[in-house]
C-alpha cells in the first residue's frame, strides 16, 4: 500500500511541477517537485526494508506539502490532508497515533479557513484545477478504503481456512493418540506378558516356537504402524517438499514383497506381478514405497488363505496406474468412499491381523503431494482393486492394449 501511494504521488506531482513551472507558479512547482523527491525517497526506503521510516516520511511530507499548496494557492489540498489522515489510520493500529494525527489534520484545515489569503487571486490556481484535485482526493479515499477492505477480507478468509485446518489437524491428532493408546499400547502389553513367561520359563519348547512367531508378527505389525504414524506426522508439516524423479515400479514392488514373505507364506498367498521392467513414474521414491507398502500390506491382510494378489499397470495420457487386486473380504461401497478421507477404526484381516487405521489416509496425502490420483473398486466377499495413478515418465507412451484382470 505504501508503494502504491508513493507511486500515485510521484508521477502526478512531477506532471504538476512542470505545468506550474510553465504557468510561472514557481513556488507551487517547487512544492510539487519536493513532494516527488519525497515519494521517490519512500520507494527507496521500502526497497531497503525500512518500512517504518518510509511510512513516517510519506505521511509527514504529504501533510506538509499539501498544506503548503492549499495555504498559498487554494488548490484543494485540504482534501488531500483528509486522504493522509485516512491512510495513516489504515497504516497504524495505535489509537494514540490516530488521535494525534486527527488533531493535527483538523488544526491544519482550520488554519486554511481562518488565515487570510497570502497570494492574490490572480496567482492562485484556476477553480477547475481545484475541483479536479478535490475529485481525485475523493476517488483516492474510496480506492484506499476498498483496497484495505479487500486485504482485510482476504486475511479473514485465510484465518478462517487456517482455523478449519487447525481443527482438522486437532481431530487427526486426537485420532492418532487414540490409535497409540489402544492399537499400539495393547499389543506391547501382550509382548510384555510373553517375555515375562519366557523369562520365568513358563512355556515348553512347542509353545515357545508358537509364541515366538506371534512376537515376531506383532513386532513387525507395530513397526509398520509406528512408521505410518511418524510418516503421517511429518507429511502434515507445512512446506514439506516433494522431490519427484523417475522411478522404476517393478523393483520397488519386488523389494516390498520380500518384507511380507512371512505373511504371504503363512496365508499361502500367490502374488503375481505383471509389470514391464522399464515402466517408470515421476514421483518421490520414499513416498511411493510407503504408498505401495500400505496397499500391498492391506491386500495381504484382507486376502483369504490360498488366494491370489495381482499387481499390474496400465497407462493413459497423464498417469501410469498401478493396480493391486486381491481376492479377499472386499469393502462395502458405502464405506469405500471414506477410506482415504478419514482415519478408520481398528480393523482386522482374515487371520485377525490388526491395522492402524492411518495407512490409507497417509497414502492419499502422499499421492496428492506427488500429483497423483487414487481409486478403489470392491465387491464384498470377492475382493478389491486399489488403483494408484502417478505421473507417467515422458519417455513412455501410453499402452493401448493392456490386459487388465477383472475383480474376482
Amino acid at each position: 500500500m505504501i508503494n502504491l501511494i508513493a507511486l500515485l504521488c510521484l508521477f502526478p506531482t512531477i506532471f504538476f511541477s512542470i505545468l506550474n513551472l510553465i504557468d510561472h507558479r514557481y513556488v507551487l512547482s517547487a512544492i510539487n517537485f519536493s513532494n516527488s523527491i519525497c515519494s521517490f525517497t519512500v520507494l527507496l526506503l521500502q526497497y531497503y526494508g525500512k518500512h517504518n521510516i518510509a511510512k513516517a516520511t510519506l505521511l509527514t511530507s504529504n501533510s506538509v506539502f499539501f498544506f503548503a499548496g492549499a495555504l498559498l494557492y487554494k488548490n484543494g489540498g485540504e482534501y488531500f490532508l483528509l486522504c493522509t489522515l485516512i491512510v495513516s489510520m489504515l497504516m497504524y493500529d495505535n489509537r494514540k497515533i490516530h488521535i494525534v494525527l486527527c488533531i493535527t489534520v483538523a488544526f491544519l484545515i482550520l488554519l486554511l479557513y481562518l488565515l487570510p489569503d497570502i497570494l492574490p487571486l490572480s496567482q492562485q490556481v484556476p477553480r477547475s484545477r481545484s475541483v479536479f484535485n478535490i475529485i481525485n482526493a475523493l476517488a483516492f479515499m474510496v480506492v484506499a478504503v476498498n483496497f484495505f477492505l479487500d486485504i482485510i477480507y482476504k486475511n479473514m478468509k485465510k484465518i478462517e481456512q487456517q482455523r478449519l485446518n487447525l481443527e482438522s489437524m486437532n481431530r487427526d491428532k486426537e485420532k492418532i493418540f487414540s490409535i497409540i493408546a489402544h492399537d499400539i499400547k495393547s499389543p506391547f502389553a501382550n509382548l510384555e506378558a510373553l517375555v515375562f513367561m519366557f523369562r520365568n520359563q513358563m512355556l515348553d519348547s512347542t509353545a515357545s516356537q508358537e509364541y515366538i512367531q506371534q512376537i515376531y508378527q506383532q513386532i513387525t505389525q507395530q513397526n509398520q504402524a509406528l512408521d505410518d504414524l511418524l510418516q503421517w506426522g511429518s507429511s502434515s508439516m507445512q512446506g514439506m517438499n516433494t522431490k519427484a524423479s523417475p522411478q522404476l515400479i517393478k523393483p520397488m514392488i519386488q523389494q516390498i514383497i520380500k518384507v511380507f514373505n512371512e505373511n504371504t507364506q503363512s496365508k499361502q498367498l500367490k502374488i503375481n506381478i505383471n509389470i514391464p521392467n522399464n515402466t517408470q513414474i515421476i514421483a518421490n521414491r520414499d513416498h511411493t514405497i510407503i504408498i505401495l507398502r500400505n496397499l500391498i500390506s492391506n491386500a495381504i491382510k484382507f486376502s483369504y488363505v490360498n488366494g491370489n494378489i495381482n499387481i499390474y499397470t496400465s497407462m493413459d495420457e497423464t498417469y501410469t496406474h498401478i493396480h493391486i487386486q486381491d481376492e479377499g473380504i472386499g469393502i462395502n461401497p458405502s464405506k469405500s468412499a471414506a477410506l482415504f478421507n478419514e482415519i478408520q477404526q481398528k480393523s482386522f484381516g482374515t487371520e485377525d491381523e490388526p491395522g492402524s487405521g492411518v495407512g490409507l489416509v497417509l497414502c492419499k496425502d502422499l499421492i496428492e503431494r506427488n500429483k497423483g490420483v487414487v481409486n478403489i473398486q470392491s465387491t464384498p466377499n470377492k475382493g478389491s482393486v486399489f488403483t494408484v495413478g502417478l505421473p507417467s515418465c515422458p519417455s513412455h507412451k501410453p499402452q493401448t492394449n493392456v490386459e487388465v484382470p477383472t475383480c474376482c
